[in-house]
């Protein structure tokens, strides 16, 4: 069977942890059946810069990194009228895509995630009798819902071009699922799978002293991920003569000025690497993941896998995975700063026990995950 799919070259996020979870398992249990076509389309965006082009091939793993000149969303929202002149904006991608497809001939299309370039990648296999899967990772109706309302709609329009028949999905969490049935589609999926994400093993092998009084938050600077908790969190540390030590993990670049003023007491991190990211989970006392919206949640899960507590809210995805593994407790609203400092002051000195890190590599495990992932492909196909 070979599969096509959209990756990403930058390795953080849902997207590129899900995708090379799966490339790294075919690896290791040398599935020779399996192949995979993996395109990365590298958005540049002067016309003067050399377009990118490479091909490599690892057994039976091909990375396609294709560069194509293109506006950056955001502007071409602001310019455009309708999702026909936002795909007229993007042919340059659909083509590419479409040349791939021709050549590849894949038995299967997989579309991870639901932002304008798997949209692309849509647009160009539905001319293509191939069976097409669509993974989601995040919902851009919501992750745009504090865009301006016509860059919103035009979002949400995209987002529902994926409601066909056609299409096979899976969600990360029921409450993903639900979302889309009630905020997206308007209708019920009965085509459909429920997948957690995977952990990839070297998160439980971490056995690192964590200091109680580390705070640890690892998210992107956006609305939909409550920079203002983190902001008022500051605020209110310092007030209390920064009883804790708060690190923040982001893309420092796209905090705003005004923000970065707010956080003068906090440690500011850029992105990690996938080792370096359980390590800074083990030296911290509590992760705190105050999103007011994730159709799952990777870092939440992870920190626990490390044995560290997380505290999220009930509107994340992976709370499904903490009360099924005994973690209600770590389950909080996140509308009282002081509540949910006080919360952090009690879950900090204690450390995840060995038996619910057990319990979570049972159910999350990348080969127990990925095998799951493999079989619904099959089924797919069939």
């Amino acid at each position: 069977m070979k599969i096509l799919t959209n990756t990403q070259s930058i390795h953080v996020g849902g997207i590129a942890q899900s995708v090379t979870s799966f490339l790294q398992f075919l690896e290791k249990n040398d599935r020779t059946d399996i192949s995979v076509i993996g395109i990365d389309i590298i958005k540049q965006y002067s016309p003067e810069e050399k377009i990118v082009y490479k091909r490599q091939i690892n057994n039976q793993i091909t990375i396609i990194t294709q560069g194509v000149f293109c506006n950056k969303i955001r502007e071409v929202l602001f310019a455009i009228n309708s999702l026909k002149d936002l795909k007229k904006e993007y042919k340059n991608v659909i083509n590419i895509f479409r040349k791939i497809i021709l050549k590849e001939k894949p038995d299967l299309i997989v579309l991870n995630g639901t932002y304008f370039i798997p949209w692309c990648l849509y647009l160009a296999a539905k001319s293509f009798n191939i069976p097409i899967l669509l993974h989601y990772h995040g919902i851009i109706t919501k992750e745009t819902e504090t865009w301006d309302s016509h860059s919103h709609l035009l979002m949400k329009q995209m987002e529902q071009t994926f409601d066909n028949s056609r299409l096979q999905y899976i969600f990360p969490s029921k409450l993903a699922k639900a979302v889309v049935e009630n905020q997206v589609f308007g209708h019920k999926i009965s085509n459909s799978a429920i997948l957690h994400n995977s952990i990839s093993d070297h998160f439980f092998d971490i056995n690192t002293k964590s200091r109680p009084k580390n705070i640890g938050v690892v998210n992107r600077w956006t609305a939909i991920k409550n920079p203002n908790f983190i902001t008022a969190l500051a605020k209110y540390n310092q007030n209390n003569k920064s009883f804790f030590n708060i690190n923040l993990v982001t893309d420092i670049k796209t905090i705003s000025r005004r923000d970065r003023k707010k956080l003068t007491s906090v440690s500011l991190n850029s992105g990690m690497t996938s080792f370096k990211l359980g390590n800074f989970y083990g030296e911290m006392g509590t992760i705190i993941c105050p999103s007011i919206f994730e159709s799952y949640g990777n870092v939440p899960q992870e920190a626990v896998a490390s044995g560290t507590p997380a505290l999220i809210g009930n509107n994340m995805g992976v709370a499904e995975v903490f009360r099924k593994i005994g973690l209600e407790d770590y389950i909080i609203d996140f509308t009282s700063v002081k509540d949910v400092y006080d919360k952090v002051k009690e879950v900090s000195q204690h450390r995840i026990k060995k038996n619910v890190r057990d319990a979570m590599k049972n159910e999350l495990s990348s080969d127990m995950v990925n095998t799951q992932l493999l079989k619904i492909y099959r089924q797919t196909t069939n």
